[in-house]
């Protein structure tokens, strides 16, 4: 059996996420999808943990606040590597 995938479809808005800009980088979607096909690039928001991480940074003087405004979490290829053994 086969599927149309021109009519049979599923649209997921992002905009409607409960999550939305907490955790976008484990959605499963991205794990599905192409994103650099799809345009959507590699940069993603930031989690609850890294912004509590940059916010530890600029507290102990690490990082100024101007700085920290652009701070982005980038997307990297998964590469199983081989096994070896």
């Amino acid at each position: 059996m086969t599927s149309d995938l021109t009519r049979d479809s599923l649209t997921i808005l992002c905009s409607r996420c409960p999550v939305r800009e907490l955790h976008c980088g484990d959605c499963m979607v991205t794990a599905m999808v192409d994103p650099a096909a799809m345009g959507l690039g590699t940069e993603l928001p930031l989690d609850a943990d890294e912004r509590a991480a940059v916010t530890a940074c600029v507290r102990a003087g690490l990082l100024s606040a101007e700085a920290a405004a652009t701070v982005r979490s980038e997307r990297v290829p998964f590469d199983i590597g081989r096994a070896v053994g």
